[in-house]
């Protein structure tokens, strides 16, 4: 993790000291924004900045021409169609062009298989450009739908980009809300916030070193075992669950709270997930501002459920296809995107049904509710962390099979 680095905690203190010194909200602005770019160049590098770059510089211009063309003709749609196609094709490119080329060969065989599997190459991945090419295509398509005017100053755009509590692992700013902050630069943040906000870094410090580090000493541990029983994959599965939670939840609270210090809200991510009563209920409150995206920008785009079961369903397979491939250029994360999207359509059935609304008014359902939803989620963690034949390896041992 970036945050916990020597540097970056020098970095934090020098620009938050300085920070308070600045007179004025334009002055603050800029001063942050510089800092900003600082920090990404610093851990990224300059191979890593150069495609950010181009396409932010891309993006921004093509966001300002699908503003001036005509609303529902043809040009504004090829121009937003173009306009989605560089951050897109940047990320195919940059984090799935190996495994897309080497799958794509083995299935082909022969002497295209073997000029595609010998270029299936993976160039060096610009840092978090998931996350870039999220906010891109959020702040292209809404242009282009109408949601909020382009951001026609290029510095207000930049500081959009590249602010740093949020450039790496989010959470996932949607860029109406976040440049509404700034319309008079950036305030000095009232006393009790920075307060707040230290004190959420503090936690998300603790979710992760204390809690989620130790967690992960304990799973090496038991991966390093070769006799493991139905019992330990039991407590290997618990511990997944509580090591991605308590450290991508406490990544979230560093980067929520290191924005508040400075003044700028960042959405929330994670709002007690493991205490869902269904999978349903579980995506909303896991990785949310993620949960909307995929939920705003593809399932909605693809159709939703305005076209019956059968279609909405498809729709929901794919969304969280994508949904876990973005978390990896591996297909495992994708089969786990499929498991909940498979979980998903089942507990749209279920909760319609006659059956399961007459579970539901059972006063003890709620706590076997959640408990199954746990145990399907813990689960799922295997598919997320391992190879699909450790996998089912880790499920022969929990039913006996071996």
């Amino acid at each position: 993790m970036i945050f916990n680095t020597s540097w970056f905690l020098l970095f934090f203190l020098l620009f938050y000291f300085f920070l308070w010194l600045m007179p004025t909200a334009k002055i603050r602005f800029f001063y942050a924004l510089a800092c900003s770019a600082v920090f990404h160049y610093h851990f990224a590098g300059p191979a890593g900045v150069k495609p950010i770059i181009v396409m932010a510089v891309i993006t921004f211009l093509l966001a300002l021409w699908i503003a001036r063309c005509p609303a529902g003709g043809p040009r504004k749609k090829w121009v937003y169609g173009l306009a989605l196609l560089v951050p897109v094709s940047g990320l195919l490119f940059y984090k799935y062009r190996a495994l897309l080329l080497g799958s794509l060969g083995s299935l082909v065989g022969g002497g295209a298989g073997n000029w595609l599997s010998a270029h299936a190459i993976q160039p060096a991945m610009p840092l978090a450009i998931s996350f870039f090419t999220f906010e891109f295509v959020h702040y292209l398509t809404d242009v282009y739908h109408g949601h909020g005017e382009p951001v026609r100053n290029p510095f207000k755009f930049g500081i959009f980009c590249i602010f740093f509590p949020s450039i790496v692992s989010g959470p996932i700013k949607r860029f109406q809300p976040f440049l509404a902050q700034l319309e008079e630069g950036l305030r000095r943040p009232p006393l009790e916030k920075a307060l707040l906000g230290l004190a959420q870094v503090l936690l998300g410090f603790f979710k992760k070193l204390v809690i989620a580090d130790n967690a992960t000493m304990t799973i090496h541990l038991l991966e390093k075992r070769t006799d493991l029983t139905s019992g330990p994959i039991c407590l290997l599965m618990a511990l997944l669950s509580i090591r991605i939670l308590f450290d991508f939840s406490g990544y979230s609270d560093i980067a929520i709270g290191l924005g508040k210090m400075i003044g700028l809200d960042l959405p929330r991510n994670f709002n007690f997930p493991y205490i869902s009563r269904n999978i349903t209920e579980f995506w909303r409150r896991w990785h949310m501002s993620l949960s909307s995206w995929i939920r705003d920008y593809i399932y909605i785009p693809m159709g939703g459920n305005r076209y019956g079961t059968a279609r909405k369903f498809m729709n929901l397979m794919v969304t969280m296809f994508v949904c876990g491939l973005w978390h990896g250029a591996s297909w495992h994360f994708g089969v786990w995107g499929v498991y909940h999207g498979v979980a998903l359509a089942g507990h749209n059935l279920w909760e319609r049904s006659g059956l399961g609304q007459k579970w539901a008014s059972l006063p003890f359902s709620r706590w076997v509710d959640v408990a199954v939803t746990n145990v399907f989620v813990a689960y799922g963690w295997f598919l997320f962390f391992y190879p699909l034949d450790q996998v089912a390896k880790f499920t022969g041992r929990l039913f006996l099979f071996h």
